[in-house]
């Protein structure tokens, strides 16, 4: 019975041992960077990985660009943006150091924010080298910039700058009439090429002479593609899209295409629907197309022969990424933090890949050979996991497990009881905050809803759907509402209800409220049963008894 007693105690321990001491080797760290999405893919340069946080801005939080180890997850620095405040998505870029006819610089990093300011920030320390003002539409740099010898050039709503890389002094403007959003730039020997939301296609020469093709609807929200027979776009239409070689339409789509990848002559695009692969060796055709649902960024990595594996985050709530070449199977790699998810993957030399999620949770780990058979770690928030981790109290039940295994075998049996009473003790203080946390936790979640309640609402409210909105004359509301499943159509009933006048604009996070009767302030934001959402208003998930709360940023 002694011996039993002391197995059983073994097995309790085993049973609460982290998972990550079973297979150390599937993950280096994860971290929870909690104020806000990242919405572009981590770049890893030499050591470190280098992230940027995005989302919907309220109080004292601020997106921030971080300097991590790449081994240890250890911060080197963080540079937060003070003014910048919602959907700050144009994909860092790292300048190794250099000169130009503009002068010299270091290793940098170029950062381009909402609020319109184009930063260059050291490499090694994060501190700023020089900041330049462009133009700000509600937003300001949306969009991927691009280097072009010794300068930046840089796409806002409606202009594009070059700056010199040395100082950040402007060395062209050029004004374009139509209004842009993620409007990357493409740079080639002779002209600059840029899109906006009336579907034009405005082509730039390096001098600031523009003509352009325009495609009389839709949307070009990525970096134009120049090939041997044409400029591809990849147009977005209300509920579809078209694919453009030049003037000439290739193919009709799914909905809400993602930012497309060119690798050489290879083009590979994706949509609500399918991941395309394009070629333009002999001429630009479709050669492969599977089913994947991506509407975010699309990452080559080359692998050891030469080729190169395309990876593509699936938006959706299931999350993950999947990789493989169109008109093949396409694998998912799945996290243990698997949600919507835009940014794709950046990738270390000894085999590390870097995941970033839209919750905000950066992940380092170790690539499998097989993708479909991935069982990551699961961690803590908030917690940095090193794959060198080891927990010093695991080591003193190690040893209270070998000495009452000692004890039993010596027939000492008033030893054993003594030190497997001990074992009890230690097994128990370690699992009892753990469960604290958990019930904390679970209190706290039953609690959010009756926090958001106010006294002064009719108690019929209670258990309904609540929609509040803090305007400039006074807090407006209106309850006993029910049977909608998302914020945005919640918040058409209600405004409808209340005569509150509603204008919006359609991007590919979902529809965005510009304006309620007409005030604009510096955007609009909501908050469900007091909390912000990690999604935009079109998939942000009511329940019947939700508060939904508005106010302007």
């Amino acid at each position: 019975m002694r011996l039993l007693f002391s197995l059983v105690v073994v097995g309790i321990f085993l049973s609460f041992l982290p998972a990550y001491e079973a297979d150390s080797s599937m993950s280096r760290w994860e971290l929870d960077l909690e104020n806000g999405y990242i919405s572009t893919k981590p770049l890893v340069v030499e050591e470190n990985v280098i992230v940027r946080t995005s989302g919907f801005w309220t109080g004292e939080d601020r997106p921030s660009v971080y300097s991590f180890n790449l081994h240890t997850g250890q911060e080197n620095w963080r540079y937060t943006s003070q003014n910048s405040t919602h959907h700050d998505m144009s994909p860092l870029i790292f300048v190794p150091s250099g000169q130009g006819d503009c002068g010299n610089w270091s290793d940098m990093l170029i950062v381009g924010w909402t609020d319109g300011l184009v930063t260059a920030l050291d490499y090694n320390s994060g501190g700023l080298i020089w900041s330049s003002k462009t133009e700000v539409i509600t937003w300001g740099i949306t969009g991927s910039m691009a280097l072009d010898c010794d300068e930046l050039v840089v796409p806002t709503r409606r202009v594009l700058s070059v700056f010199c890389l040395s100082d950040g002094s402007e060395q062209l403007r050029v004004d374009l009439p139509q209004l842009g959003w993620r409007n990357g730039v493409t740079v080639t020997e002779t002209y600059y090429l840029l899109g906006n939301e009336e579907g034009v296609l405005n082509i730039v020469t390096k001098d600031g002479g523009v003509t352009n093709i325009s495609y009389n609807q839709g949307k070009i929200r990525h970096s134009p593609i120049p090939t041997p027979y044409g400029v591809l776009v990849h147009l977005q239409l209300p509920t579809s899209s078209e694919i453009y070689l030049d003037d000439i339409l290739l193919s009709q789509e799914g909905s809400s295409p993602a930012i497309p990848l060119q690798i050489d002559n290879d083009i590979y695009l994706a949509t609500s629907s399918h991941v395309i692969h394009i070629n333009c060796d002999e001429n630009c055709s479709i050669v492969g197309r599977s089913d994947f649902y991506s509407n975010g960024e699309i990452v080559g990595q080359e692998t050891s022969d030469g080729t190169h594996k395309i990876w593509f985050p699936r938006n959706t709530q299931e999350g993950g990424w999947g990789t493989g070449v169109p008109g093949d199977i396409i694998e998912i790699y799945n996290t243990t933090h698997d949600t919507y998810t835009t940014a794709g993957p950046g990738f270390g030399n000894n085999g590390e890949i870097v995941l970033g999620n839209d919750n905000g949770v950066l992940m380092v780990h170790n690539i499998p050979e097989s993708v479909q058979s991935l069982e990551p770690v699961v961690v803590e928030e908030k917690e940095i996991i090193s794959e060198n981790s080891t927990n010093p109290i695991h080591i003193f039940v190690v040893i209270l497990i070998i000495v009452t295994g000692i004890s039993q075998i010596r027939k000492n049996y008033q030893m054993a009881n003594k030190f497997g009473l001990l074992l009890l003790l230690v097994i128990g203080i370690s699992v009892l905050p753990d469960l604290s946390t958990k019930w904390s936790t679970q209190l706290q979640e039953l609690g959010d809803n009756e926090e958001d309640w106010d006294e002064d609402w009719p108690d019929e409210w209670r258990g309904t759907q609540i929609f509040v909105i803090e305007m400039p004359g006074g807090e407006r509301s209106i309850g006993g509402l029910e049977g909608y499943t998302n914020v945005e159509d919640l918040t058409d009933a209600a405004t409808s209800q209340l005569g509150i006048v509603v204008e919006k604009e359609s991007y590919d996070f979902g529809d965005w409220i510009t304006s309620f009767d007409g005030h604009t302030g510096n955007g609009w934001e909501f908050t469900v049963d007091g909390k912000r959402s990690t999604v935009g208003m079109t998939y942000a998930e009511i329940e019947e008894d939700s508060v939904i709360r508005w106010s302007s940023a």
